[in-house]
């Protein structure tokens, strides 16, 4: 496996398994898995800073490697530029469909007294989800949104 194969196979990996790891905990307590809430957004705080320091080093090594041609980046392929630009959005972009949707779910008129999602939960999802945008995006938009004599005269 060459460089940019296990460089793109963990970006793939780490946003699939925020992915799945945010929906799961999103969805679980309104489905009756055995957790509230506030459980799954402790768990959900516990397993996700893993993943973001991977994608957020992805993002600094990618964009941090660049020419003054964007959004080409040195050394790097195009599919794993786009894979960085993408994928957090679409990722983040799940995650608040479901954070809302579940929401919106577990406080319908029907729902058991007590078993919905509070409105600080829900902020704390959408915060996390948040953070992903942050930690991947900024490295990003900072390099493709400069100015070509701020690129110029970083790359020297």
């Amino acid at each position: 496996m060459d460089a940019d194969t296990a460089r793109r196979w963990l970006v793939t990996a780490s946003l699939t398994m925020t992915t799945v790891v945010f929906v799961f905990f999103l969805i679980a307590p309104a489905v009756g898995f055995p957790l509230t809430f506030v459980q799954a957004r402790g768990f959900l705080e516990i397993i996700l800073p893993v993943f973001l320091g991977y994608l957020g080093s992805a993002s600094h090594f990618i964009f941090s490697h660049r020419s003054r041609r964007p959004p080409r980046v040195a050394g790097i392929s195009n599919e794993m530029v786009a894979l960085m630009i993408r994928g957090p959005v679409i990722v983040f972009a799940v995650i608040c469909v479901c954070a809302i949707s579940v929401f919106g779910y577990s406080n319908r008129i029907n729902a058991p007294v007590g078993s919905g999602m509070s409105l600080d939960t829900l902020a704390g999802f959408l915060s996390a989800a948040l953070g992903l945008l942050a930690v991947t995006t900024n490295v990003a938009s900072a390099y493709l949104f400069a100015t070509e004599e701020q690129r110029v005269k970083e790359d020297g």
